[in-house]
Parts: C-alpha cells; structure tokens; sequence
C-alpha cells in the first residue's frame, strides 16, 4: 500500500515524457527547414508579359515616326494584355568625363529628354505619358515647328496633365537625375546600342528589325492563348540593306563633330 503513491508517481512522469518529447522534437525540425523563397510564394501578375524597352532621343526623326505610328497604333490593341513598355529616353547622347552631356540633335533635344523622363517619372501609368510624349513628338514635327517648351505646354494643356508638376521635376533638378539613370541603362545594353530606335523584346534587340517588334513579342509570349493581333501580323522582315537609313546612328554623335550639339552641366548623381 505504502509504494502505490510512488508508482503512480513514476506512471505519471511517464506518460508526460511520452506526450512532451515529441511535440519539442517535431517544433525543433520545423526550425531548421529553410522557409521557402518569397517569390515561390507570391508572384506578380505581370510575369508572364513580355517586356519591350525603346531606347530613343526626342529628336530623332525615325524615333519619333515609330513612337506616333507603329508604337501608338499598338496600344489601341490587345497585343497590350501581354505587353509592357517600357520608354527610356537618351538615345545616342554623351555623357563626357567633365559630367557634360551632349545631345546628337542640339539643345532642344536635351530639354526634351528630360521633359519625356519627367513624365514617365510623375505619370506611370503608360497611356497618360505615352500620349504626352506622343503628343510631343507630333507639335515638333508639324511645319509650324513649336519650340520645345512650348510643345509640352500644348501637349499637357490638351491631355489636362498639370504643367507644374513638369516645371517642378525640371526646374529642382530631379529630371536630370533621372535622365542620367536612363543614360546608365543606355550605356550598359549588351550588346551596346548602335543607332536609335533600338528595341529590346525580353532583352533580346531587334537590330534592324525593329518595325517587327509585333512578332518578336508574340513569338517571346510563353502564355496559354496569344491574343488576335499576333494572327494577323505575321513575320515580315525588312530589308536590312535599306533599314539601317532609318536610323540615327550613335557613330555619328562620337563622330567628334559638335556643330548641333548642346553641352549641358549636370550634377553628379549622389
């Protein structure tokens, strides 16, 4: 009778090793397994998109005729469900050793590129600075021939994008920053851009093909069901002879010869 309370005892540590081992065992395994990537977890719907990156300078005629003709005509289709665009303004500019830039077609064209950054930078949405821009590129081309200010000015009035926000970003500097981290990007294509327009599908460049940017996306779009644009354009390569006429070639602003160019002192970015 005197030893029962003792092996009850006993019985009773027993029984809650048994249940308590296993639950501290079991919580110290989890502990140790690496947690899965963040990204296998959450992935953005935007991913299966192609992306297509112009790289262009405002004043270059053959940017400009692919920005207000293919390029516009594009974004009223549905080739835009699988599309994302993206604009990145420098083209063939320099920036030299003095922290100046030069810009192949003269001062206008300098203005005009931070202008176009300014917009992408305070509108992102594509449609609200694709038509700003659009709209830049159509006043500068009309026979009348606005002055770069002046264009933009129309162009917001018209779109009611307001001017301040552009004269702010202008004016405070933050354009140039801007345009310079476009420059970087610019400078660091591989393989290097050799004229402008130059298009990149999924960074793949499309050389002297560029026209047929609608192909190449449809062709990189690993998505279940291509949308109808993609049907009714088929490959129609173009002559590479003639193409490259269609181009303002970045040989030409290194070429040395700064008749129409504009220096513009810019200050390092942080």
């Amino acid at each position: 009778m005197g030893s029962s309370p003792l092996l009850s005892f006993l019985v009773l540590t027993s029984l809650m090793f048994l249940f308590v081992t296993p639950s501290h065992s079991s919580e110290y395994d989890a502990a140790q397994e690496p947690a899965p990537p963040f990204t296998s977890r959450k992935i953005s719907r935007n991913s299966e998109k192609v992306t297509m990156s112009l790289y262009y300078e405002s004043l270059c005629p053959y940017c400009s005729s692919f920005i207000v003709g293919p390029l516009a005509q594009v974004l009223e289709t549905d080739l835009m469900t699988i599309l994302n665009l993206r604009l990145v303004p420098w083209g063939n500019a320099i920036l030299d050793s003095n922290n100046t830039i030069e810009c192949q077609h003269g001062e206008d064209e300098c203005y005009l590129n931070i202008i176009h950054t300014c917009a992408i930078n305070l509108w992102p949405d594509l449609k609200k600075h694709f038509n700003f821009i659009k709209c830049i590129e159509k006043q500068y081309k009309a026979p009348d021939r606005n002055g770069a200010e002046e264009s933009w000015e129309v162009c917001s009035g018209k779109l009611r994008l307001p001017p301040q926000s552009i004269k702010k970003c202008y004016d405070s500097g933050h354009g140039k920053k801007l345009v310079l981290q476009n420059g970087k990007e610019t400078d660091h294509l591989r393989p290097p851009h050799e004229y402008v327009p130059w298009v990149v599908v999924d960074d793949t460049p499309l050389l002297d093909d560029y026209v047929n940017f609608i192909h190449y996306v449809c062709k990189a779009y690993k998505g279940k069901s291509l949308p109808k644009t993609c049907s009714s354009h088929p490959n129609t390569s173009i002559n590479k002879d003639t193409s490259l006429q269609s181009a303002c070639h970045a040989s030409e602003a290194m070429s040395g010869d700064s008749s129409g160019k504009h220096q513009m002192k810019m200050e390092p970015l942080a």
